[in-house]
């Protein structure tokens, strides 16, 4: 089976940027992002990507691409699934970004997905 890759929408992934850029989340409370703030200045962040993989196994999932590092969660409720490298220190970051951007992530998934995805439409919550 071959691979079948979908950028997220560049608005999308620029949220997560943003995220990302403001520094790591400590945790999540009454749905809102703690942060550890520091007086460290945060660099422009680079090739940060995010992707939907809709024609591959299951469960439905999407892949964040930043700095040379990756790591792949479940759009079901953010289960990171695998991945190493500098996108580890920011999963609270993609988990915050997630809970707001899930249902904009199940509509790419089943809009862009193929009609032969062996996985087929996500219908979860």
């Amino acid at each position: 089976m071959s691979e079948w890759v979908v950028d997220v929408d560049a608005g999308l992934a620029e949220e997560l940027a943003e995220s990302i850029r403001q520094g790591p989340v400590l945790e999540i409370k009454d749905g809102r992002a703690i942060r550890m703030l520091t007086e460290e200045t945060v660099a422009r962040i680079e090739g940060l990507k995010v992707e939907i993989f809709a024609n591959e196994h299951p469960p439905p999932h999407f892949r964040v691409n930043y700095q040379g590092s990756t790591a792949n969660f479940t759009i079901e409720d953010c289960t990171r699934m695998n991945g190493s490298g500098q996108i580890l220190r920011f999963e609270k970051n993609v988990k915050y970004w997630w809970s707001t951007n899930k249902t904009k992530l199940i509509e790419t998934w089943n809009r862009l997905r193929p009609s032969d995805c062996p996985v087929g439409e996500y219908k979860g919550d």
